[in-house]
């Protein structure tokens, strides 16, 4: 078993098909998130494999894109807001060392785009849908979630971001980033504070 599970790993066609059946056979909803976000998970763990230069051969996330985009379409919600941050977080490095300018940001962005797409329409207060594109946008290096921002750039009213600004500081002192995370929500809570004013 662990000769084919090491196959399939390094083939990413026969991943990718394997992939895709797992989620066209599964209809339950609770069966099919769990394969999605078992999906994330194995997708944003896989192994990058280095050439001579340095660089690695993109990962595949096209499945993934495939899953983000059928729960988009299900209408869950929900269960892409959940999704999103582990995306979000998970990806970095494959961004980071992929040897392709386009691949797997371009894939990537897309998932996060379905992200965004729930986000606008779940039923959140809009202090708290800030605080969510606030969140992507500061777990992501390589502008992969540019629709986030784009989301972000809406017209708000100041109450919201007064609020969100409230609740982001709360966030700082729970959750300490990274130095680079750290100053871009830094950056964040100025704007926030800015526009609540």
């Amino acid at each position: 078993m662990e000769i084919v599970l090491e196959q399939v790993r390094e083939n990413g066609l026969l991943a990718r098909a394997l992939q895709e059946e797992i989620l066209e056979r599964h209809g339950a909803a609770s069966d099919l998130i769990e394969d999605i976000r078992e999906l994330v998970q194995s997708t944003t763990d896989t192994k990058a494999k280095f050439d001579r230069r340095g660089f690695a051969e993109p990962v595949d996330y096209a499945p993934l894109y495939s899953a983000f985009k059928r729960l988009l379409n299900e209408k869950k919600y929900q269960e892409l807001l959940q999704l999103g941050p582990l995306l979000a977080r998970g990806s970095q490095y494959h961004m980071e060392t992929s040897a392709s300018d386009l691949e797997p940001q371009y894939t990537i962005s897309e998932a996060i785009g379905c992200v965004v797409q729930a986000l606008v329409k779940a039923d959140w207060p809009n202090p708290d849908k800030i605080v969510y594109a606030v969140r992507l946008v500061v777990e992501d290096d390589y502008c992969a979630c540019e629709k986030a921002e784009e989301f972000l750039n809406r017209r708000w009213a100041k109450r919201d971001w007064k609020r969100a600004a409230e609740m982001l500081r709360e966030l700082t002192s729970e959750h300490p980033e990274a130095k680079d995370a750290r100053e871009r929500l830094d950056r964040w809570i100025g704007i926030a504070e800015r526009k609540g004013q």
